[in-house]
């Protein structure tokens, strides 16, 4: 059978299952048939900053993907307004979620045009606007009044000493209240760093905003107590609530009442909250449906606290226990018990916690994919422990620890089906206990290795088909090293060797041999002198993004050589 037996819906649902939209880039080169198939299935775009050899009407490649829903803007700084009112004369695009972050100024004009064909825009997201006021929020409300999920958090403030006026500068309870007063539809917000919002702003969304599902308040200095408890007491469907620096003591048993009302909560955020056990055996017996919960750096509990609040919610997802400095591995073994369901924990900056720990939870959570470890002790290790493999596990998070190469070597026996490892920062692991890992755990897709100078190569051994991501920055690698990255990884996608001073010619064989490389990053290796451009982009095509090690010494040839080939080189 060949490929013009089957009919394009058939086409169209296997297609749907592979797992990230750029790989179809190689199947679009197959026929004219998958380019449009491909073409149709796209349901979101990343633009970038267009250059002058570049430049082209985005109209025309939204006219290529008729089906984009979502739309990322945030590495787009150059002529915004432009490209939105290109999309708000788009005949065929029906976006539903727009991303406009990481920006100087809001970008008003373009977007209030938008605001006239994007009728639908569902979710919009605006993160660190360095000057977001509230005449920019009284915009959205009025020209998306349709939207359901908004992000506004963590403007920068950049004041200067000109005319700005406050409402320009900042968001205040007057932007909030355009937002309660136009958006009525509003099921997802985050105000998280916004200083000048009181409980004003949450009194006004739990009355108005009905179908209000989840709120984030953290770095909101004027956000109170009172302010939560009539947000909980108030939005009935309410399910998420993050908040940051609460202070619960003293626990009231009007406060502790109000997590009776909340009858839909499944996610709870005290991040940096002093909260006690009092409060935590109150809220296990308000018995609400907690599926995540994170006490993130929170105070003034003990362990009979915890363990209470986790036997009663057995049913958690979701953990966060995070600088929690009373932990031990025993503890962690007695409260292992009430975490059967338990699919992600993240335990960092627990120092007393060593490699025990990974091993109990590997054991007595058969759920368990994700496991953060960050900054704990995981050098002392029972050379008696024996556990029988998870397969379940698929990534750990161990940055900053003082790991060993004979602990690495027994947690990849352990967790066979690992597919990402970061060990950023742990000086003590060497070569041959990455070695040891990569034989044991061929589903490994993210390898991050940054700053571990004891580590100079992957080992010898199979082809590594299934490592994508590679970061090396500031390792060990030589150019013996880097032959066997180009020798073992051809499946390699994203590489990061910055400040790998001892890198020389080497980099060429990886670049000839990883035929789907699109990232690479050699920013300070001093060691590659030579004129990159040249022989970068003919063996590999695929790239689109190069960090040479200095950006000045690329020449405008070559930059619009790269260019040309859809390859942008960047200062990194």
């Amino acid at each position: 059978m060949s490929q013009r037996d089957l009919p394009e819906e058939c086409w169209e649902l296997i297609l749907n299952r592979i797992d990230h939209h750029s790989h179809f880039e190689s199947l679009s080169l197959v026929s004219k048939q998958f380019l449009s198939l491909t073409n149709r299935l796209r349901r979101s775009l990343t633009i970038v900053d267009p250059t002058p050899s570049t430049q082209f009407p985005i109209s025309d490649l939204l006219q290529r993907f008729p089906n984009l829903k979502v739309l990322d803007l945030t590495e787009c700084h150059n002529n915004l307004d432009t490209i939105l009112f290109e999309i708000a004369h788009s005949p065929v695009l029906r976006l539903e979620s727009l991303n406009i972050s990481n920006k100087i100024r809001f970008p008003l004009r373009g977007l209030v045009e938008s605001g006239l064909s994007i009728s639908n825009l569902r979710v919009l997201s605006c993160v660190n606007i360095s000057l977001l006021g509230d005449g920019d929020l009284i915009k959205i409300a009025r020209s998306f009044p349709m939207l359901e999920e908004l992000d506004i958090s963590y403007p920068e403030y950049c004041l200067s000493n000109d005319s700005t006026s406050d409402n320009e500068a900042y968001v205040t309870d007057v932007g909030v209240e355009a937002l309660w007063s136009n958006v009525r539809n509003l099921r997802k917000i985050n105000l998280s760093g916004n200083y000048f919002i009181t409980d004003g702003s949450l009194v006004g969304l739990s009355l108005n905003c009905v179908l209000l599902r989840g709120v984030a308040v953290k770095d909101c200095a004027l956000i109170t107590r009172d302010g939560i408890e009539f947000m909980l007491r108030n939005s009935p469907d309410l399910s998420v609530i993050s908040v940051r620096g609460i202070d619960i003591l003293p626990a009231s048993l009007r406060f502790i009442d109000t997590f009776i009302c909340a009858r839909a909560l499944s996610s709870l955020d005290l991040c940096g909250s002093a909260i006690s056990n009092d409060f935590l055996c109150a809220i296990a017996k308000a018995c609400i449906p907690l599926k995540r919960v994170s006490f993130d750096h929170c105070t003034n509990f003990s362990f009979p606290g915890i363990s209470f609040f986790l036997q009663v919610y057995q049913s958690l997802e979701y953990l966060a226990l995070v600088n929690v400095h009373f932990l031990t591995d025993q503890h962690i073994s007695d409260l292992s018990r009430y975490l059967s369901d338990l699919v992600a924990i993240k335990l960092n900056s627990c120092y007393k916690l060593t490699v025990t720990t990974l091993f109990t939870l590997a054991k007595n959570c058969s759920l368990l994919k994700d496991i953060k470890m960050e900054r704990t002790s995981m050098r002392q290790f029972d050379c008696s422990l024996q556990c029988a493999k998870n397969f379940k596990i698929r990534s750990l998070k161990a940055r900053y620890t003082h790991m060993t190469d004979e602990c690495l070597e027994k947690i990849a026996l352990l967790c066979p089906n690992l597919e990402m490892l970061d060990l950023r920062h742990c000086s003590r692991v060497t070569g041959e206990g990455i070695s040891e890992l990569l034989k044991s755990c061929p589903e490994i897709r993210h390898l991050m290795i940054s700053d571990c100078g004891g580590i100079k190569s992957l080992g010898t051994g199979e082809g590594l088909l299934k490592l994508e991501v590679l970061c090396a920055a500031r390792s060990g690698f030589n150019d013996e090293g880097l032959v066997t990255i180009g020798k073992r990884c051809c499946s390699l996608r994203e590489l990061d060797l910055q400040g790998c001073v001892a890198l020389t010619t080497t980099i060429k064989e990886v670049v000839n041999n990883c035929k789907r490389l699109r990232k690479i990053n050699l920013k300070g290796c001093s060691g590659v002198v030579f004129p990159i451009a040249d022989w970068m982009v003919s063996p590999s095509p695929s790239l689109k993004k190069v960090i040479p090690p200095c950006y000045d010494t690329i020449s405008v040839n070559q930059r619009q050589l790269l260019l040309r080939h859809g390859c942008p080189v960047r200062r990194g």
